[in-house]
């Protein structure tokens, strides 16, 4: 497979007549962009509000970030499968991409539960809270919507997925016709045989297990988010958004691989990626797992694998033994995880096996506080003005126009600004 990615930076994104991309400015045809959105029934309401870095502005309730692509030459759709699109395999020809923004659904749901998801999920547009997470130094479009009440849980979530989708393909479509600033191009088709063969493998927690549901709202692969054997994929899969929601933006802009490419040729050999789904019932359906994911990786003839993963707790053993799997294999396995916080008593790693031989830490995990004083008040917010305190018990509220303690968001990928050496 090759495929081209024509990148379109945004610098700035105002309201305007009409929309087009130029020079760096994304103009917004707000009335024409609702109602595309508003066209889909499953939609009570909706509207849209620019989110710029610096603003003193604060976002929760966040359901997706997406950043908007579109297939200009090749198969398939990008974000393939998920919300009725086309599953058509994706990865090659031409994609346009716009860079340093992100379209980001905003809504309420019925989750059974009273008031927001309220675990300090937001983002902040001002520092030092916007530090916290890459989606801080976004130029963002935020897509406020309201489905009906009367729809499941899972439909409200694809809805409003779907919404955003909407918008982003609206704005990528402003790239068509036009030459992009920049085109990399990604192919693995050529190797060094003098160079180690690496695969990625990444982890997606799979809402099935928690759901009882085969299509319940959660990371998709090609529409996907049941639980499944292993996939192998193609890295430019990957890049073209086979992998999506929850976390689209930072799939599609993942640097574990985008680094693992851009060392291909020169440093390894990038042979391919596995995709594994955690939070399996039983011990032996994650032994099966872990031990499918290696055998694919040697059968890719990989000397090395880097492994990654999106959640804690119960889906932590699939992964660790994919490794200890990967190891026993002869393949030299780097493991990059955030960590347990030491104020909870647990270990830095659930299990620590000793086949676990290099591990990369992206920082302390879902206790992390980013910074130790709470983030300044904003003054605006995006989303449910209240939130719920305790987001164990969801007991007590607290304003989303107060001081808080710093967003809890986990580097699972890289993205992290802090680094540090232990020998």
């Amino acid at each position: 497979m090759r495929l081209q990615l024509g990148t379109f930076p945004v610098q700035d994104i105002k309201f305007g007549t009409r929309t087009q991309w130029r020079d760096g400015l994304l103009e917004i045809d707000e009335a024409g962009i609702l109602d595309a959105v508003k066209a889909d029934p499953r939609i009570a309401s909706a509207e849209l509000r620019l989110a710029k870095p610096g603003d003193s502005l604060r976002i929760t309730r966040i359901h997706d970030v997406v950043e908007p692509r579109i297939k200009v030459a090749g198969s398939g759709s990008v974000y393939p499968g998920i919300c009725g699109r086309s599953s058509v395999t994706v990865g090659s020809g031409r994609t346009h991409r716009l860079q340093g923004m992100g379209v980001v659904s905003v809504g309420e749901i019925d989750s059974g539960r009273p008031g927001a998801r309220a675990d300090y999920s937001f983002l902040d547009m001002m520092e030092p809270g916007a530090a916290a997470t890459p989606y801080g130094s976004l130029q963002n479009l935020c897509v406020i919507a309201k489905p009906e009440m009367s729809l499941t849980r899972e439909e409200q979530a694809y809805t409003l997925e779907n919404a955003a989708l909407v918008v982003a393909d609206q704005i990528a479509a402003t790239t068509l016709g036009l030459e992009p600033p920049e085109i990399e191009e990604f192919s693995n088709a050529v190797v060094d045989p003098s160079l180690p063969r690496v695969v990625y493998i990444c982890a997606f927690n799979s809402p099935q297990h928690f759901a009882a549901s085969l299509t319940a709202y959660g990371t998709a692969i090609y529409g996907f988010t049941r639980q499944t054997p292993p996939w192998v994929l193609h890295p430019n899969e990957l890049l073209d958004g086979a992998i999506c929601a929850r976390n689209s933006w930072m799939l599609v802009n993942n640097p574990s691989v985008l680094n693992l490419y851009r060392g291909h040729g020169s440093e390894v050999n990038f042979v391919g990626c596995i995709a594994i789904r955690t939070r399996w019932s039983s011990q032996s359906d994650k032994d099966v797992t872990s031990l499918q994911a290696a055998k694919m990786a040697s059968m890719l003839n990989a000397d090395g694998a880097i492994v990654t993963w999106d959640a804690a707790g119960n889906d932590f053993l699939e992964v660790i033994r994919t490794v200890q799997a990967c190891e026993n294999l002869g393949i030299k396995t780097v493991f990059i995880t955030p960590e347990e916080h030491p104020d909870i008593d647990g270990p830095p790693v659930l299990e620590p096996l000793p086949e676990a031989r290099a591990i990369v830490s992206a920082g302390v995990g879902l206790e992390r506080r980013w910074i130790d004083d709470p983030v300044p008040a904003p003054e605006q917010v995006i989303g449910p003005s209240e939130l719920i305190d305790d987001a164990n018990t969801f007991e007590g509220v607290v304003s989303a126009f107060d001081p808080l303690p710093s967003p809890r968001w986990v580097d699972h990928y890289g993205f992290g600004r802090k680094t540090g050496f232990d020998y």
